[in-house]
């Protein structure tokens, strides 16, 4: 996620790493819809489920978004 987040944020990029992660969010990163749509959707395909664009409030931090995710794929794999 931080990979993709460094491509579509080159600007802040220095900010983003893993020890940030848990200072991060998507609002400081300056995304838009359309930045922030394409994020779910490639994470989507990465992850192999569908999300909602609701599960990416720009106020978490990358860190809860990504234990967010982790719950939700591990709700699918229960659930299957």
């Amino acid at each position: 996620m931080i990979d993709k987040l460094r491509k579509m944020s080159p600007e802040k990029a220095s900010d983003l790493t893993a020890q940030n992660a848990q200072f991060t969010t998507l609002r400081s990163l300056d995304l838009d819809s359309l930045d922030t749509l394409q994020l779910a959707m490639d994470i989507e395909d990465a992850l192999g489920m569908s999300i909602e664009i609701v599960n990416f409030p720009d106020t978490l931090t990358i860190a809860q978004l990504s234990e967010h995710l982790g719950e939700m794929k591990a709700g699918l794999r229960q659930s299957a």
